[in-house]
C-alpha cells in the first residue's frame, strides 16, 4: 500500500491515529470499532467536534488515513463521522451515567454531584437546566463511572443504556 504524503494529509489524521494508538479515553475524539476478523476488517465510528465543517467524504478519508498511520492493517469497510449532536440525534450516545440523589442526601452531597457532573469528562448534553452526560459504549461509560464514584463515594451513580424506539 502507497503512503501518501504528509502534506496531503488533512491535519486531524495525527491526532485521530495517536487516539487510536492510545488507550481508552474519556476525551474527544470516540472511537468505536467492530474487527470482522474473517475478512481483516474494521467497521470505525469517529465521534469528533473537531470536523464539524468536513463534509463526509473528507471524514471518511481522515478516519481511514488515520487508521493506516496507526499501523492498523485491517481495511476499514465502514468509515463514518460524527459531530457529538450528530452522534446523539442517529443513537450513538447510547449510554448516560446518571445521579441517583434525593433530598434526604442533602444540600452538599446535591453540590458534589453537580460539580462532579460539570467537570467529568465526556459529552455534556444541556437538557433545559440539566445535564446529562453521554458516551458511546459501555466501556467509556464505565470509566467515567469510576471517576465520578471516585469524587463522590457513595451509590449516587448508576449507567443507564437508551434503547431505540421504532415509530
Amino acid at each position: 500500500m502507497a503512503t501518501k504524503t504528509t502534506a496531503a494529509r488533512h491535519p486531524l489524521v495525527g491526532q485521530l491515529a495517536d487516539r487510536i494508538r492510545g488507550p481508552l479515553s474519556l476525551d474527544e475524539p470516540y472511537i468505536i470499532q467492530a474487527r470482522v476478523p474473517q475478512t481483516h476488517s474494521r467497521h470505525a465510528i469517529v465521534i469528533w467536534d473537531a470536523w464539524k465543517d468536513a463534509d463526509r467524504d473528507e471524514r471518511n478519508r481522515i478516519i481511514t488515513d488515520a487508521f493506516e498511520d496507526a499501523g492498523i492493517r485491517d481495511a476499514i469497510r465502514v468509515a463514518m463521522g460524527f459531530t457529538q449532536q450528530e452522534a446523539l440525534g442517529m443513537g450513538y450516545l447510547p449510554y448516560q451515567v446518571v445521579a441517583n440523589w434525593r433530598k434526604t442526601d442533602g444540600a452538599s452531597v446535591f453540590q458534589a454531584i453537580k460539580r462532579a457532573i460539570e467537570n467529568a469528562r465526556g459529552i455534556h448534553v444541556r437538557t433545559g437546566a440539566s445535564v446529562q452526560l453521554r458516551y458511546p459504549s459501555l466501556e467509556h461509560a464505565q470509566e467515567a463511572y469510576r471517576d465520578l464514584s471516585a469524587a463522590v463515594p457513595g451509590p449516587y451513580w448508576a449507567i443507564v443504556k437508551e434503547e431505540g424506539t421504532v415509530e
